[in-house]
């Protein structure tokens, strides 16, 4: 009889015990989970090949997107990116309007140490595109023979294409978890589809005449830009 209390002793020092390790366990997969997060704003300028000839490029215009990472390994993230870009056109062409949006992995580079932080990144995903109608004027013959510039309206046109991103980032730490970041990156674009980017093209509306086409600008097969923002790091 006397043996029973030291053995309930041991079973209660066993049971904390266990529960004690569970509960650390427990504390360290927590705190091994890490992510990240980052709004980001900039410049984006496209690439357009197989443009018609004398057909300018598309300018430089405004871009954001946003990116969020969760740590599966300690230098290796993985996680999505959804942003917007306007894409300015040359002449009376309407800026296009792109939507991106995909799955990317980043890789933390172990140089850097203290507040700074370097990496690269390259993903996948789709972009999809609106040209909106316009305004402009065309050279269309008249019945004498000769030709005149009329007012005409160019319809809109809508497309999308794949996309591969790919570039480096870097962030400095202000205050835990808060960072200011940037990111210098390229995309490679194929797989276009829609009258955005296949013949014959959007529709042109002539008043009193027949309706015509107008040529694609041209693929969207590179683009560069420059972003900065905030990055929240847990």
């Amino acid at each position: 009889m006397a043996e029973l209390p030291s053995r309930r002793r041991r079973r209660h020092a066993l049971v904390f015990a266990v529960a004690l390790v569970v509960g650390l366990a427990s504390r360290g997969a927590g705190a091994q989970l890490h992510w990240d997060a980052s709004a980001q704003i900039g410049a984006m300028k496209r690439v357009l090949a197989q443009r018609h000839r004398g057909a300018d490029d598309a300018g430089f215009g405004p871009t954001g997107q946003l990116t969020g990472h969760l740590a599966l390994l300690p230098l290796i993230h993985v996680g999505g990116y959804f942003g917007h870009d306007i894409s300015p056109m040359p002449n009376d062409a309407s800026a296009r309007q792109i939507t991106f949006g995909g799955a990317r992995v980043k890789g933390v580079l172990p140089w850097l140490r203290g507040s700074t932080r370097t990496w690269v990144f390259a993903g996948f995903g789709y972009a999809g595109v609106y040209a909106p109608s316009y305004a402009t004027t065309f050279a269309l013959a008249k019945s004498d023979g000769t030709t005149e510039r009329q007012p005409v309206r160019v319809a809109g046109a809508g497309g999308g294409f794949f996309e591969v991103p790919f570039g480096i980032g870097a962030s400095y730490r202000l205050f835990k978890p808060w960072e200011l970041c940037a990111e210098l990156g390229g995309r490679v674009g194929f797989g276009h589809s829609g009258s955005v980017y296949e013949p014959p093209g959007p529709g042109v509306a002539v008043p009193g005449g027949a309706s015509q086409r107008v040529a694609p600008a041209g693929l969207d097969r590179f683009a560069v830009g420059l972003t900065v923002g905030v990055m929240i790091d847990l």
